[in-house]
Protein backbone atom coordinates (compact mmCIF):
# COMPACT_ATOMS: atom_id res chain seq x y z
CA UNK A 1 0.00 0.00 0.00
CA UNK A 2 1.66 3.18 -0.74
CA UNK A 3 1.65 5.89 1.87
CA UNK A 4 3.53 8.64 -0.12
CA UNK A 5 3.35 10.07 -3.89
CA UNK A 6 6.43 9.48 -6.17
CA UNK A 7 8.57 11.76 -7.52
CA UNK A 8 7.09 12.13 -10.70
CA UNK A 9 3.53 11.95 -9.19
CA UNK A 10 4.63 14.85 -6.43
CA UNK A 11 5.50 16.68 -9.97
CA UNK A 12 2.34 16.41 -12.00
CA UNK A 13 0.30 17.12 -8.64
CA UNK A 14 2.45 20.49 -7.82
CA UNK A 15 1.44 21.15 -11.58
CA UNK A 16 -2.34 21.85 -10.49
CA UNK A 17 -3.77 25.32 -9.02
CA UNK A 18 -4.11 25.35 -5.51
CA UNK A 19 -3.00 21.75 -4.73
CA UNK A 20 0.64 23.53 -3.75
CA UNK A 21 -0.74 25.29 -1.04
CA UNK A 22 -2.85 22.98 0.18
CA UNK A 23 0.06 21.20 0.89
CA UNK A 24 2.04 23.61 2.27
CA UNK A 25 -1.26 24.15 4.97
CA UNK A 26 -1.03 20.56 5.38
CA UNK A 27 2.27 20.92 6.07
CA UNK A 28 1.95 23.92 8.71
CA UNK A 29 -1.11 21.77 10.60
CA UNK A 30 0.93 19.06 11.34
CA UNK A 31 4.23 20.94 12.34
CA UNK A 32 1.82 22.84 14.93
CA UNK A 33 0.80 19.89 16.92
CA UNK A 34 4.41 20.15 18.04
CA UNK A 35 4.29 24.02 18.24
CA UNK A 36 6.43 24.86 15.40
CA UNK A 37 4.84 27.68 13.20
CA UNK A 38 5.82 28.35 9.43
CA UNK A 39 6.71 31.60 7.92
CA UNK A 40 3.08 33.05 7.26
CA UNK A 41 4.11 33.57 3.85
CA UNK A 42 4.19 29.72 4.12
CA UNK A 43 0.29 29.03 4.29
CA UNK A 44 -0.34 31.91 1.81
CA UNK A 45 1.70 32.09 -0.68
CA UNK A 46 2.25 29.09 -2.94
CA UNK A 47 6.41 27.93 -2.48
CA UNK A 48 8.31 25.72 -5.51
CA UNK A 49 9.34 22.46 -4.26
CA UNK A 50 12.86 23.86 -3.04
CA UNK A 51 11.30 26.47 -0.94
CA UNK A 52 9.36 24.32 0.86
CA UNK A 53 12.16 21.60 1.13
CA UNK A 54 14.37 24.10 2.84
CA UNK A 55 11.36 25.59 4.69
CA UNK A 56 10.71 21.84 6.47
CA UNK A 57 14.11 21.06 6.63
CA UNK A 58 15.05 24.30 8.76
CA UNK A 59 12.13 23.34 10.87
CA UNK A 60 13.04 19.37 11.29
CA UNK A 61 16.26 21.05 12.59
CA UNK A 62 14.80 23.25 14.99
CA UNK A 63 12.13 19.62 15.99
CA UNK A 64 15.60 17.62 16.22
CA UNK A 65 16.85 20.22 18.62
CA UNK A 66 13.80 19.29 21.25
CA UNK A 67 15.08 15.34 20.83
CA UNK A 68 14.21 12.36 19.57
CA UNK A 69 10.42 12.47 21.75
CA UNK A 70 8.99 15.66 19.73
CA UNK A 71 10.60 14.25 16.23
CA UNK A 72 9.16 11.09 16.75
CA UNK A 73 4.93 12.63 17.62
CA UNK A 74 5.70 15.12 14.67
CA UNK A 75 6.27 12.11 12.38
CA UNK A 76 3.60 10.13 13.88
CA UNK A 77 1.68 12.98 13.10
CA UNK A 78 2.55 13.22 9.62
CA UNK A 79 2.55 9.40 9.02
CA UNK A 80 5.79 8.77 8.63
CA UNK A 81 6.39 4.19 8.99
CA UNK A 82 9.19 4.05 11.76
CA UNK A 83 10.84 1.81 9.37
CA UNK A 84 11.39 4.56 7.36
CA UNK A 85 12.60 7.05 9.67
CA UNK A 86 14.90 4.18 11.24
CA UNK A 87 15.93 3.42 7.72
CA UNK A 88 17.68 7.11 7.24
CA UNK A 89 18.41 7.73 10.56
CA UNK A 90 22.10 7.07 10.05
CA UNK A 91 22.12 8.90 6.42
CA UNK A 92 24.45 11.90 6.20
CA UNK A 93 21.97 13.63 4.26
CA UNK A 94 18.83 12.79 7.20
CA UNK A 95 17.69 16.10 7.26
CA UNK A 96 16.96 16.54 2.95
CA UNK A 97 15.98 12.97 2.79
CA UNK A 98 13.39 13.42 5.61
CA UNK A 99 11.95 17.11 4.29
CA UNK A 100 11.90 15.19 1.04
CA UNK A 101 9.95 11.95 2.69
CA UNK A 102 7.01 14.62 4.43
CA UNK A 103 6.77 16.68 1.88
CA UNK A 104 5.98 13.41 -0.57
CA UNK A 105 3.65 12.29 2.50
CA UNK A 106 1.80 15.62 3.29
CA UNK A 107 1.34 15.82 -0.17
CA UNK A 108 -0.47 12.36 -0.68
CA UNK A 109 -2.77 13.33 2.12
CA UNK A 110 -3.61 16.66 0.37
CA UNK A 111 -4.21 14.18 -3.08
CA UNK A 112 -6.29 11.70 -0.69
CA UNK A 113 -8.50 14.24 0.68
CA UNK A 114 -8.99 15.52 -3.34
CA UNK A 115 -10.14 12.03 -4.69
CA UNK A 116 -12.62 11.03 -1.61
Amino acid sequence: MEYLLSKEQLIAKFGVPDFVLKTQRQIAKDFMIVSFKMDPKFESEEFNYDQIKNEVACQLVEVMKLGETTLLQLLYQIDIPQSKFLNLISEVDFVQQMSDMIIRREAYKVYLRSKF
